[in-house]
């Protein structure tokens, strides 16, 4: 039986990783979310980049087969330049696969409680809602300039991981045919290139991909590709939910009529 975690770089029991790859633990996933130390503490992660670096490298030698990186751009107060290095930081970690979104804030989070002191959110009226925060706060940079930088980042980071860990970066693509149409692997390498309005959007390529192999291990090998595009899914999905059930309680409150 293979499994897989998630956890916090600083939670998680390092010692332990040798005894998780020989009880086949396939793969780690750490929440990483900036390269730039302001961000970090921006965002109270309460995490070090030398904590980062540290539970990476760890993991990879023990023997973890697929090491994931959760990053976020489009943070509060982030300049270009901190983008910038969450890229190089990706590039340099040995990371097997990575997903860069665009951060949203929820209710119930710290950020979301910041943002109703500030008066960006309402805590009576947006309840259920959630938000890109490049959308709503003003210290974000705006969204157009995210996905540039965001695009050429992914160019920095495919040359150097292609160059420095060529082995690592082959077997990741054999991963991908085991999932996916040769034509789509070969798009995910030249699409850092053509520009952000060329080729297949992400969600056909993944479509593609569920449709080429298992579901749920396609999904697990292409965790790189959900970006705001599959939030904006299950976001239609939870309001269509919160629709229904709100009709739903509507009919359990009409008066009762008796016949006689």
């Amino acid at each position: 039986i293979q499994w897989g975690i998630e956890g916090r770089v600083d939670s998680v029991d390092q010692h332990l990783f040798p005894a998780m790859a020989k009880a086949h633990c396939r793969t780690v996933m750490f929440g990483i979310e900036s390269g730039s130390q302001k961000i970090l503490d921006r965002l109270k992660k309460e995490q070090t980049l030398e904590e980062v670096a540290t539970a990476v490298t760890n993991a990879k030698e023990a023997g973890i087969e697929i090491v994931h990186g959760f990053f976020t751009v489009g943070n509060p107060d982030e300049t270009v330049e901190d983008m910038n290095a969450t890229f190089d930081l990706a590039a340099k970690l040995p990371l097997d696969t990575f997903g860069f979104n665009r951060l949203c804030v929820y209710r119930g989070t710290p950020l979301w409680q910041e943002y109703v002191k500030r008066g960006l959110v309402s805590e009576s009226t947006d309840w259920y809602k959630y938000f890109k925060c490049s959308t709503i706060d003003p210290t974000c940079l705006p969204g157009e300039m995210i996905n540039e930088v965001r695009l050429q980042g992914f160019r920095r980071l495919f040359i150097y991981k292609l160059l420095h860990y060529p082995i690592q970066t082959f077997r990741l693509l054999r991963r991908f045919l085991r999932f996916m149409p040769a034509r789509d692997v070969a798009y995910l390498i030249i699409k850092p290139f053509l520009g952000q309005n060329k080729g297949a959007t992400k969600a056909e390529v993944l479509s593609r991909a569920v449709e080429h192999a298992d579901m749920k291990d396609a999904a697990a090998q292409l965790t790189q590709l959900a970006d705001e595009v599959l939030q904006d899914v299950t976001e239609v999905s939870r309001l269509e939910r919160l629709r229904i059930q709100q009709e739903a309680e509507g009919l359990r409150e009409l008066p009762m009529v008796h016949s006689r």
